[in-house]
């Protein structure tokens, strides 16, 4: 009979939890891009329900360490900021930034960011192109989050 070690237990629940948590993330993301495709808004009550999940993952179930997942809410928190203070960006959107930052950490967001950010211009250039809208016109940002989010996760940064 073959017993596992106290390294090999824990160093597969660290997977366990990491695979929980990217399909939570995948669920969210989905879920919410529904709601900001349909209603250019997103819960308040699906980002605190996230927000709770960050913490418990922070305290029990962390691969990084603290300081690499608060850089990216703090890195969420600017856009937070950005959101508040311009109309480019909503405010559900920099706290759903904020929240993914808290989740996945600094390096990954960054990843996740420059893909989405990549997505969304892509598709901004397609749509004005084809002339179904307008320059200035907002588009669901979140869509542009959950595809960056994929992306990342299946290239494995």
């Amino acid at each position: 009979m073959y017993t596992l070690s106290a390294a090999e237990v824990e160093g597969r629940s660290i997977v366990i939890v990491a695979l929980i948590k990217t399909v939570e993330i995948f669920l969210l993301l989905v879920y919410l891009s529904y709601e900001d495709i349909r209603f250019l808004k997103i819960s308040t009550y699906l980002l605190l329900a996230g927000f709770v999940t960050a913490v418990i993952f922070l305290i029990w179930g962390r691969e990084l360490s603290v300081g690499e997942y608060l850089a990216g809410g703090c890195l969420g928190v600017l856009f937070l900021l950005c959101g508040t203070v311009s109309e480019n960006i909503g405010t559900g959107d920099g706290a759903l930034i904020m929240l993914l930052g808290l989740l996945l950490g600094i390096q990954q967001l960054i990843s996740v960011l420059f893909v989405s950010l990549f997505l969304c211009a892509a598709a901004a250039a397609v749509l004005c192109a084809a002339g179904k809208v307008k320059r200035g016109s907002r588009l669901p940002f979140v869509p542009f989050l959950l595809g960056g989010f994929c992306i990342t996760v299946f290239a494995g940064r």
